[in-house]
């Protein structure tokens, strides 16, 4: 049946008393909500159902269990009687103590440090990067799992390596070479900067690799038709890298400022106070002081803001959306004779300083049954591990709790790379500022935060009870791995164009499926080498473990310190070298897997370090 026009106006006539006078019997209220839903449906229309709930669930869980800890224990410096550490509900005590005496020299040791270390890292990480992945340079398939041997070990053990070696009657000075210069280099500034440099290597390899995995070799072949030699192709490519050098540099700082390793071994050492070790110095002293370690912290925070500056300044406005359906595989560039040399001589020299030396280090020591007394080798500290109760159990939980964190990070860390991708947007910049900020808190911190977060009463009324359990545990490895997982796959997801999701909607997969088959197999190998990154940082991870693990359930770290700390050297650094070789098999496992598992196309995309 036909409506006319006339029908229409008689009709609206007819319902003059209730069309038209609907809105204003409403009152400003009916306004007001007749605005918010307008408002609200510009705001969802045309997203999809997995980001109007998955973003903001991301965001709650972010909050909850990454913002909340970080400012318990922050707000802990100005407010110390809201968490039962003193009377004042304000003062500015603590945070001006931090600018004065011993702790202001050991934040500005911190800061300068820390920028060394990340440039010192970027400077011999790029270079390895670059020749793994674009050139012909032998043994190149070795390279990837030997990052992950470097990132594994705990930076206390290679600070103790080094202090065996150079220290007065060591090592060095036993086989008659009597360089006290030497000594003094490493027992000091120049060698915290190496040591902490060196632990950056692996991050801005990883941040590289992942990069130059979506860089086509269009772009390479453009420079050269123009004329462009090597070093005019270097210049043209290095800007498009922009966003994996900038997060190679920022993990790098963050890392450094944090570490607490290298600050309580060969710094503590060498008379060269570094914050993390003032903090830690605060709250393990009797009584402790958590409002000054917190007032320490929150500057160490704030510092994050520098490299961030940086890198926001740098990128801004710019688009580094260079991978798409039809990037172009690269070739390698084949090495000369001379080249071949040069690149093998400093990758050589690269794995003695960084693993060479610290390990012969850590087997010697636990190889001498009296610790130096003399050079005689002994299997005795391995038999006495083999034999103390339960030496598997800490090394099978926190293999346990490897695999887990890492499973789940490398999830949350590429949905948070995903949206840092989005530079354009103000929730992208405040999740940039606080995945780094969450880096940057040195660990001792985060997790008398996560104490203090979630020991309060609240929490016992609503019958959540995770203080002191392993779930806890879990939670807080989970939010401490994920800010670093997601800067090393920030750089891979930005250069992820919307064709590539796009494409397979239209061809008629769904939200989930389009994910899977347009996106996941570009960044299938920087995700696994993201999940490898936090496996090996979570297996012998100290800091937190050594506050949070549930009680009579140690972790293979807290273990190995117990053993370390109770006259049982030898057996502790026998442990050490024990735990490092299960890892490594782990890590082999991976690898190969998804050498042997992952479709060939997968490989060919994201074959970074492949020959």
């Amino acid at each position: 049946m036909a409506i006319t026009a006339e029908d229409a106006a008689g009709g609206s006539a007819a319902g003059t008393g209730s069309a038209r006078q609907g809105p204003a019997s409403r009152g400003p209220g009916g306004r007001g909500l007749d605005w918010l839903g307008s408002h609200l449906r510009r705001l969802t229309a045309g997203r999809p159902t997995s980001e109007l709930i998955g973003r903001p669930l991301f965001w709650l869980l972010l909050i909850l269990f990454i913002l909340v800890p970080c400012a318990s224990s922050l707000v802990l410096a100005v407010s110390p009687a809201m968490f039962d550490q003193g009377s004042q509900w304000f003062t500015l005590t603590y945070l001006g103590q931090a600018f004065s005496g011993t702790t202001a020299i050991a934040i500005t040791n911190s800061l300068w440090v820390s920028a060394a270390a990340a440039g010192l890292g970027l400077v011999i990480g790029f270079p390895i990067a670059w020749l793994t992945n674009r050139t012909t340079l032998p043994g190149r398939r070795f390279v990837p799992p030997s990052m992950w041997l470097v990132v594994l070990l705990p930076s206390w053990l290679p600070a103790l390596g080094w202090e065996r070696i150079v220290q007065a009657d060591g090592v060095m000075y036993r086989l008659g070479l009597n360089w006290p210069w030497f000594t003094h280099l490493i027992m000091g500034p120049g060698g915290v900067v190496l040591l902490l440099g060196l632990r950056s290597v692996p991050f801005t390899y990883l941040a590289i690799t992942a990069g130059l995995a979506g860089l086509g070799q269009e772009f390479e072949d453009a420079a050269r038709v123009h004329g462009a030699g090597r070093a005019a192709t270097l210049r043209l490519i290095w800007p498009m890298l922009a966003p994996a050098i900038w997060s190679a540099l920022a993990i790098g700082f963050a890392e450094a400022i944090s570490d607490f390793g290298v600050a309580a071994t060969l710094a503590y050492n060498s008379n060269f106070t570094l914050a993390t070790y003032q903090l830690y110095a605060a709250i393990n002293n009797f009584p402790p002081s958590f409002p000054a370690a917190s007032a320490m912290g929150a500057l160490l925070v704030a510092a994050v803001a520098i490299p961030l500056f940086l890198q926001a300044r740098a990128l801004r406005g710019r688009s580094y959306r260079v991978l798409s359906g039809r990037t172009r595989q690269p070739v390698r560039r084949r090495l000369s004779t001379r080249g071949k040399v040069s690149a093998i001589g400093g990758m050589a020299l690269f794995y003695f300083v960084a693993l060479g030396v610290p390990g012969f280090g850590a087997v010697s020591a636990s190889l001498l049954a009296d610790y130096g007394g003399s050079f005689s080798i002994s299997l005795v500290n391995f038999r006495a591990l083999f034999h103390q109760a339960d030496q598997f159990g800490p090394l099978e939980r926190s293999l346990a709790y490897g695999v887990i964190v890492a499973s789940v990070t490398v999830v949350g860390g590429f949905i948070a790379a995903w949206l840092l991708a989005q530079r354009r947007e103000k929730s992208s910049r405040l999740l940039d500022f606080l995945l780094l900020a969450a880096v940057a808190l040195p660990s001792v911190v985060f997790a008398a935060g996560y104490i203090f977060a979630f020991n309060l009463p609240i929490w016992s009324s609503l019958g959540i009870d995770l203080y002191q359990t392993t779930t806890l545990l879990v939670i807080a490895y989970i939010a401490s791995s994920l800010p670093t997982n997601a800067r090393v796959l920030v750089g891979a997801v930005s250069q992820l164009q919307p064709s590539l999701r796009d494409a397979a909607r239209t061809h008629g997969a769904g939200e989930l499926t389009a994910w899977a088959r347009g996106v996941l197999p570009v960044v299938s190998r920087p995700l696994t080498m993201a999940w490898l990154l936090t496996f090996c940082g979570i297996f012998l991870e100290l800091p937190i473990s050594q506050l949070l693990y549930a009680p009579s359930n140690p972790p293979a770290s807290v273990a190995i310190q117990d053993n370390l700390s109770n006259y049982h050297f030898g057996v502790g650094m026998a442990q050490s070298v024990f735990a490092v070789c299960i890892a490594l098999v782990a890590v082999a496992l991976v690898l190969g897997g998804y050498r042997l598992l992952a479709p060939a196309g997968w490989r060919r995309i994201g074959a970074a370090g492949r020959g």
